[in-house]
């Protein structure tokens, strides 16, 4: 049996494909929205249907005003005569439950022949989301009084939408070049040349960078226990960013002893706004000491405070770099000094001497 072809898209339709009977052929279901129905009894507008070629039918479609009048000459909805919910801002019709009106911010409705004539139907779900978001006040006066309508709405939200996917894939673009170049740890990747971390999207925040400049400390965050006591021990060894032995700070983290199991081990990260993160290392229970994973999760966390104090140790050299080029001038100030007889000789050339790094 030869297939049906849809008289819109001449898309070819099987048996159990969706198609709607008109009176010289089939319109697949992709070719008729779901809006062709909305405020209309449905029923009626089936049966119109029936008695409407395929041309007429796309006639209507693509005139969402003259569709409206049809409605509501062949298929009014039904009312059950319960009282209207609202009137129309724009005309005044009287608006019922079934309308599926346009709603807007401030809680006033566009009836369906005025949601047609503004072509708020372009879009049924970026129209009812775009008035959510709106006044009728925004509308006219951004709107109707510039002689646009929901089209020109339309088209711009599609350019807002089109910059943001843009900007979006460039910020991946940018985020996957980062990761290449950097160290992972948990998902905290540290990029040791450009000084900053970036922070994987968790459930409950946003994916983010955090520079070097805004950390202020870091303390290692260790929670493990004995086999024979059921309690938990937790150190922490809270240290400024320092150039130094990390390993030094390792030792710290457990006064000298090790319990049995680690459960947990972690190091959180102080910033300049008062926040911080930690890069868990560790986040299981019954880990033995001197086990493969409780000895991965140290290198790592030793690794980890190595970057850290490296960026400080960066941060020294630069401020004293600074220091030393801003000799000359320090040296006037104390010229200055010793020709206002406020120090002596011997004063000024043993701090000249200083200041010169002889």
């Amino acid at each position: 049996m030869a297939k049906k072809k849809c008289g819109i898209c001449g898309k070819e339709l099987g048996f159990w494909d969706g198609k709607y009977p008109v009176k010289d052929g089939v319109i697949c279901y992709d070719c008729i929205p779901s809006s062709f129905w909305n405020g209309a009894n449905s029923k009626g507008m089936d049966k119109f249907t029936d008695t409407q070629t395929v041309a007429e039918i796309k006639e209507l479609i693509d005139n969402p005003e003259k569709l409206e009048k049809v409605k509501q000459k062949v298929a009014p909805a039904k009312h059950y005569h319960l009282p209207p919910i609202a009137k129309c801002s724009f005309c005044g019709r009287d608006i019922y439950r079934g309308d599926a009106p346009l709603k807007f911010k401030n809680s006033e409705y566009l009836c369906r022949d005025c949601m047609a004539k503004y072509k708020f139907t372009i879009s049924t779900v970026r129209a009812h989301t775009w008035a959510s978001e709106h006044t009728i006040a925004d509308f006219k006066e951004h709107y109707l009084d510039k002689g646009k309508d929901f089209a020109d709405i339309y088209s711009e939200i599609e350019q807002q939408i089109q910059k943001e996917e843009a900007e979006e894939e460039q910020r991946k673009q940018e985020i996957a070049a980062f990761k290449k170049k950097s160290v992972k740890y948990s998902h905290y990747y540290f990029n040791r040349t450009e000084r900053k971390i970036y922070i994987g999207k968790t459930f409950l925040d946003p994916d983010r960078f955090v520079d070097a400049d805004e950390i202020t400390s870091y303390r290692v965050n260790e929670k493990g226990h004995d086999e024979n006591k059921h309690h938990v021990f937790t150190r922490a060894a809270v240290g400024a960013i320092i150039a130094g032995p990390a390993g030094a700070v390792i030792a710290g983290t457990t006064g000298g002893k090790i319990n049995e199991y680690i459960d947990h081990l972690g190091l959180i990260i102080n910033l300049t706004d008062g926040s911080n993160f930690e890069v868990s290392l560790l986040n299981s229970k019954n880990n033995k000491a001197d086990g493969f994973l409780v000895r991965h999760a140290y290198s790592d966390l030793n690794d980890v405070i190595a970057i850290l104090d490296s960026w400080k140790a960066t941060e020294k050299v630069v401020e004293d770099t600074q220091d030393s080029n801003d000799a000359p001038a320090e040296i006037r100030k104390y010229k200055q000094l010793l020709d206002d007889d406020i120090i002596n000789q011997e004063e000024f050339d043993a701090k000249k001497k200083q200041l010169l790094g002889l």
